[in-house]
């Protein structure tokens, strides 16, 4: 039975886990890495206090990136991949979205790191703000401030790129 839990949760989650953890490192395979002891050590430390398994897993997946961060003195990671497209839109509809994808992608990437940290657990994990505030550190009125100055930089990026 427990074992049917861990594959829920699992499934449920390690995609999103997975791309956070790639908007952090910037390698899939690291991140790939990264998740998986995350997923470990969330499920083996977790107990009956834990409110929301989410919140908790990305920041155990945080807690281990900043960990290996900290063992490899000099770290590069790799572009993000970009999603294939899918099967039922026409070719060049996939082509416009890949590009506004590719855009978006390369100015969350010129964000500072807590900005884009930020963005990335709002925006892509569906966070709320007490929950960012949570996983890392801040308060509430700062992650909001965070978000704030994110949005305007990102806008600012993208119409300079029109």
């Amino acid at each position: 039975m427990k074992s049917d839990i861990i594959d829920q949760l699992f499934t449920r989650y390690y995609n999103e886990a997975l791309l956070y953890t790639i908007s952090l490192c910037r390698n899939r395979t690291l991140a790939e890495d990264i998740v998986s002891d995350a997923f470990f050590k969330a499920l083996s430390l977790s107990d009956d206090s834990i409110r929301e398994f989410k919140p908790w897993l990305l920041t155990v997946c945080r807690n281990e990136f900043i960990s290996v961060c900290r063992k490899n003195s000099r770290f590069t990671g790799e572009e993000i991949p970009e999603d294939l497209p899918d099967g039922r839109e026409e070719v060049i509809e996939s082509i416009i979205r890949r590009e506004e994808y590719r855009s978006l992608y390369r100015a969350i990437d010129l964000l500072p790191a807590q900005q884009k940290e930020a963005v990335m657990l709002f925006y892509f994990s569906g966070l709320s703000v007490r929950n960012i505030a949570e996983i890392t550190g801040k308060t509430e009125t700062n992650t909001k401030v965070l978000l704030c100055r994110a949005r305007e930089k990102l806008r600012k990026i993208m119409e300079e790129e029109r």
